[in-house]
């Protein structure tokens, strides 16, 4: 499911007394001077106190022990990902467990927690206009990685290299795609190989371009970014439905999240 589609869910979700939706907006961008400390743990644990003394001073005992509970879950995974971090981060729960959506950000948000009989979702709807469904493709030779964004957020990545001897593109697990060009084999097997790419380059990317024409379909991408080196990146891009912004630029040794950091951000 998009991302969008399970956020209009959340506009249409309510909760009754005394349950209630914990909306929690993080800022945890270590670039940020005033984020580089873990100040936001500060600003979380000072958030659920004053929810707490809020709450005790009302006398609702039943929904202390709702904030609670949704505080010991929130809390928890935090713990579980707290070296995992990027920018940001967004959770959305709800006291009776209907609602439950995590999300690390690779762009920034402006840390604001809510407890609130519904989600609150403004920031989320700005970054859906600032940060539409984007598909980047990063292609360099024989190698393919596709990042899927959906609110700046990474959605999904796959890689891809061009199989020799099924002729066909293969899909990687858990490798980068290009052991067959980073220096294995001689001077001379390389240049072969190299020049056998080139003569084939064409075909390969035709059949590449219909893979990426029917995931910009599916995956309702509003954006494309093509990277590489700009000849190999501009024929894959003229050889798609839909044409993308080519940036010649190699990021095939670059982590999901710098590619991110510097093409979507």
């Amino acid at each position: 499911m998009l991302l969008k589609e399970k956020l209009e869910q959340f506009k249409h979700a309510h909760v009754q007394k005394p349950d209630k939706v914990f909306t929690l907006y993080l800022n945890t961008d270590r670039r940020d001077a005033d984020r580089q400390n873990g100040e936001w743990k500060i600003q979380l644990k000072n958030g659920f106190r004053n929810f707490e003394d809020y709450i005790k001073q009302s006398g609702n005992k039943e929904e202390l022990a709702n904030f609670e509970k949704v505080k010991e879950k929130v809390q928890d995974e935090l713990d579980r990902i707290e070296n995992d971090l990027n920018r940001g981060l967004v959770i959305i729960a709800s006291s009776d467990d209907q609602i439950w959506f995590v999300e690390r950000t690779q762009v920034p948000v402006e840390t604001n927690l809510y407890w609130e009989e519904e989600a609150q979702l403004d920031q989320l709807n700005e970054l859906e206009e600032k940060y539409p469904n984007t598909g980047i493709i990063l292609v360099h030779y024989d190698y393919v990685r596709i990042l899927e964004t959906e609110l700046g957020f990474l959605t999904k990545s796959e890689e891809y290299a061009w199989d020799p001897d099924e002729d066909n593109w293969r899909k990687y697990e858990g490798t980068t795609g290009n052991e067959n060009i980073s220096g294995n084999g001689s001077t001379a097997q390389r240049e072969l190989y190299e020049d056998r790419i080139k003569a084939n380059r064409e075909r390969w990317y035709k059949s590449m371009a219909a893979k990426l024409d029917k995931k910009a379909k599916n995956r309702q991408w509003e954006k494309i970014y093509v990277a590489g080196e700009k000849e190999e990146a501009s024929e894959l891009n003229e050889l798609m439905n839909k044409e993308g912004i080519v940036v010649g630029k190699n990021y095939a040794d670059k982590r999901d999240d710098e590619v991110i950091t510097s093409l979507v951000s």
